[in-house]
């Protein structure tokens, strides 16, 4: 089991081992998400990435652009 005090600005540090262990790298976005045994921090794929496999569909600025706004009114 680790441990991380929050910081004034509601700030943590995920033990390296776990960042290791599951990825995440400085830069990457991370959701939050509620349980019944509390929050939960999962990393997100890179929007790039999602990006390039839709690019038959719109251009990389307007799924970006999408992205954000679902993941903007996911936090609202």
């Amino acid at each position: 089991m680790s441990y991380s005090k929050i910081t004034r600005k509601g700030q943590v540090t995920i033990p390296a081992h776990l960042r290791k262990k599951h990825g995440m790298e400085e830069g990457i976005t991370v959701k939050f998400e509620e349980s019944h045994q509390g929050i939960i921090v999962k990393p997100l794929p890179d929007i790039a990435d999602s990006a390039g496999k839709l690019s038959r569909y719109a251009t990389a600025k307007d799924v970006l652009r999408d992205l954000l706004k679902t993941r903007t009114a996911e936090f609202t």
